[in-house]
């Protein structure tokens, strides 16, 4: 007997809130007389201190819950029996979360610990009340509220330094505060001010400067409710080998004497004596090592940033280990200083560096699914890091993929084979003449050759695509967190020596928007990526962004127009071979809201533009822009959504489904679950359009006053599974709102025919 599937969806949901209510209730292991930790609530009338990193501070929270409701975890730990010897019980307790028992005591000290955070940010007359309150049929849960009346506070008068070192006076100069007068007395804030103190004082030389130096003093009688905070900085204590610590006048800047470089694990305890090593001088640097070099010493020179001669500065030793550890011939990397015997203003720099395996090979097989034919690939990779001894990688990649397509019994005949290969060459420096030496070391950056070829058969057509090219790349930023690119060259063949009858006459006719893209053709491009990221760790709200503009066919056009080539039929040729010309841009930007470390709030938004011009009278295909899959709008397939309100014609690929300008919203909500497992909800907006019209799109150009009607919407479900070193992701969407409908544009939230899985690795956004 069949059944609709409305009728099916309503038993997966039966059945999923009989697993969340199962074991009788959530109170099943919550001993007499003791309550569930059921919920905390925080009311506070200071408005510039949000609730959430009050709650930082409670020594007791609830259980996990999704939506801060469905308490999942604890539900899986209640499924579980009381006789723990079961395995079954195990396991299940295991994955869950037991009850959180509501304690008085730790409620006590969490109002001891807000109170004295609220202190900190300079409501020093704060007052704190914790309530409780009984819920639940059975009285057996208990919620908790914290009353946070603020009061005035304290704010800064003035702030200042009083110095007198004369040596540290003369550098604090023109030091400038972070800390502003009107600014709350916040102590974490006046913390914060003495470490940046300390780091600009040990970038400028100071290598004994540490916190313990600078203190603050706070003067509260200059007037009601306002803090007068003067900084000041106590000698220098020396350590005396085999006497007392000596009590010095004026702070010590520190110079670089030597640079010794070690390729293995250093240890400090070594004697100066090198009798026993063999030792090469490359610039500035010493390089000890033991018989045949494994690591190239000049590679090394120029990713090292602390230099004989200078003054000392943290800031060139985090560069100098960032920038050793990017090496792929590095495994570990460890910087040491050690103060030389008679001279308290001089330290040797030593630097171990050891080495890393030199060649890896590996071999993955992978499953492929296209329109919901199953197929597989083989492939293999070989690594060299170290191919000409100066940390230059040499990758080879291989793959051999196949996909039936149709019935089993005509899957040798009626198939997709693909065969390519990938070599790429990078060398840790950038390979450009007339670079200053000075400006490649303060870089870091990577000089990419790239050689690939592919050769797909299928029954349509036979295909082969050649790639070659050179691109530099580079990050900048104290955590590197800026990187930039540039394809210097980034050139494209695209022969196709047969194609079926079939294919021609269904796909390729005068009309198509994807005939250009299966004639021979030639892609010239060149570049430039940019991407950005604040995230400092897993508790903080971070943005993201990343923005490229790419352009193509401008030089073979100027040399095709200086040397007088006429054009054929419209358009120049290169070796008969028509060439493609248009520019493409794309900007895309993430916020993540944390709202505690179970959950996160993330937004997006990525918009895009490709124009043909001049040689072009459209994008090449694999140029232009799609709607749908694992990272747009995902309750559509992958290129199964627009342009516009373009209707699919159907068939196993609409290879019309492509267009120009892009736009996409996201929203999702991310949540812990138990064990490795992460949960999403997630609503997506968006689609593609095409710049001009066009007879197979029909539709699907984009009109101003049109476009925000054919937005296309959908929402969703995603389990994560995060393994720490990668993720993987399983969603699921439903679509919402179908702009390419003619009537019942809003879908029917029962219609499993507008669903869509995805399998990912990786976040979307």
């Amino acid at each position: 007997m069949s059944r609709s599937p409305r009728f099916s969806i309503m038993l997966v949901v039966a059945m999923l809130m009989a697993l969340l209510t199962s074991s009788c209730s959530l109170t099943k292991f919550v001993p007499n007389k003791q309550f569930l930790f059921n919920r905390v609530e925080v009311k506070s009338d200071v408005d510039n201190i949000s609730k959430t990193q009050i709650k930082q501070y409670l020594r007791q929270k609830p259980n996990t819950g999704i939506f801060g409701r469905i308490r999942l975890s604890l539900a899986i730990y209640n499924m579980s029996g009381r006789d723990s010897s079961k395995w079954i019980n195990r396991k299940l307790r295991s994955a869950g979360e037991p009850p959180v028992i509501f304690d008085a005591d730790d409620m006590e000290m969490s109002r001891q610990n807000i109170k004295g955070y609220m202190k900190n940010k300079g409501y020093h007359n704060v007052e704190v009340e914790a309530d409780t309150i009984v819920k639940g049929r059975k009285r057996k849960k208990m919620n908790v509220r914290f009353d946070i009346k603020g009061n005035q506070p304290y704010k800064l008068n003035d702030i200042s330094l009083d110095i007198e070192d004369d040596t540290l006076r003369a550098y604090m100069y023109n030091y400038q505060f972070s800390a502003k007068p009107g600014d709350l007395f916040d102590l974490d804030a006046l913390q914060s001010e003495r470490a940046k103190m300390v780091t600009y004082l040990r970038n400028s030389g100071f290598y004994y400067m540490s916190n313990d130096y600078i203190y603050a003093e706070a003067d509260t009688t200059v007037d009601d409710h306002s803090v007068s905070v003067v900084f000041k900085c106590r000698p220098m204590v020396m350590n005396v080998a085999g006497g007392q610590p000596k009590e010095l006048k004026n702070h010590i800047r520190v110079k670089i004497r030597n640079v010794n470089v070690y390729p293995w694990e250093y240890n400090t305890d070594l004697s100066y004596s090198t009798n026993y090593k063999d030792t090469l001088s490359c610039g500035s640097m010493n390089y000890y090592y033991h018989g045949k070099r494994r690591l190239c010493p000049s590679s090394l020179y120029m990713k090292i940033h602390v230099l004989p001669g200078q003054y000392y500065s943290a800031k060139n030793v985090e560069r100098t280990n960032s920038s050793l550890s990017s090496l792929g011939t590095t495994k570990y990397v460890n910087i040491y200083f050690r103060r030389v015997p008679g001279c308290d203003s001089l330290v040797d720099c030593n630097i171990s560096v050891t080495p890393n395996r030199v060649q890896s090979y590996s071999v993955e097989v992978e499953g492929t699914n296209t329109d919901g034919d199953i197929g597989a690939a083989l492939n293999g990779t070989y690594t060299h890091r170290n191919i000409f001894r100066g940390a230059d990688q040499l990758s080879i990649k291989t793959r051999i993929g196949y996909l039936p397509m149709g019935d089993i019994k005509d899957a040798l005949n009626d198939r997709s084979l693909e065969i390519g290969g990938e070599a790429a060459l990078t060398f840790p420096k950038v390979l450009f003449p007339f670079i200053p030496e000075k400006l490649r070391r303060r870089i870091r950056a990577s000089t990419e050759f790239s050689l690939s070829y592919n050769y797909q058969t299928t029954p349509w057509y036979d295909r082969n695509i050649a790639n070659a090219g050179i691109e530099y790349w580079w990050t900048t930023g104290s955590l590197d967190n800026e990187r930039y690119s540039i394809k210097l060259l980034d050139l494209s063949y695209v022969y196709l020596p047969t194609i079926s009858d079939y294919f021609r006459q269904t796909y390729l006719n005068a009309n198509s928007i994807i005939r250009y893209s299966y004639e021979d053709h030639i892609i010239m491009a060149l570049g430039f990526t940019f991407s950005r990221n604040n995230k400092h760790n897993n508790y903080s709200n971070f943005f993201s962004y990343r923005g490229s503009v790419e352009t193509a066919g401008n030089l073979l056009s100027g040399i095709c127009s200086l040397a007088g080539v006429k054009k054929d039929d419209g358009a120049w040729r290169i070796l008969d071979i028509r060439y493609s010309q248009y520019v493409k841009g794309e900007f895309s930007y993430s916020y993540n809201q944390v709202v505690n470390d179970k959950n996160t709030l993330v937004y997006h938004v990525g918009v895009g533009l490709a124009y043909p011009y001049g040689n072009a009278d459209v994008v090449p295909f694999e140029k232009r822009f799609y709607a749908g899959g694992a990272n747009s709008v995902r309750g559509w397939s992958i290129r199964s959504l627009g342009p516009g309100i373009y209707k699919s014609t159907g068939g196993r690929t609409d290879f019309n489904q492509s267009g120009d300008i892009k736009l996409d919203l996201n929203f999702e909500y991310r949540f812990k679950l138990f064990w490795i497992l992460e949960g999403a909800a997630f609503v997506d907006a968006g689609n593609v359009w095409t710049i001009n019209s066009y007879q197979t799109q029909q539709g699907g150009q984009f009109e101003f006053s049109e476009f925000y009607k054919q937005l296309a919407c959908s929402y969703g479900l995603g389990l994560r599974f995060d393994f720490s070193f990668f993720l993987v992701r399983l969603d699921v969407g439903k679509q919402l709102y179908d702009p390419s409908q003619d009537s019942r544009k809003w879908r029917h939230p029962f219609n499993i025919n507008d669903m869509a899985w995805h399998l990912a690795i990786g976040y979307p956004f």
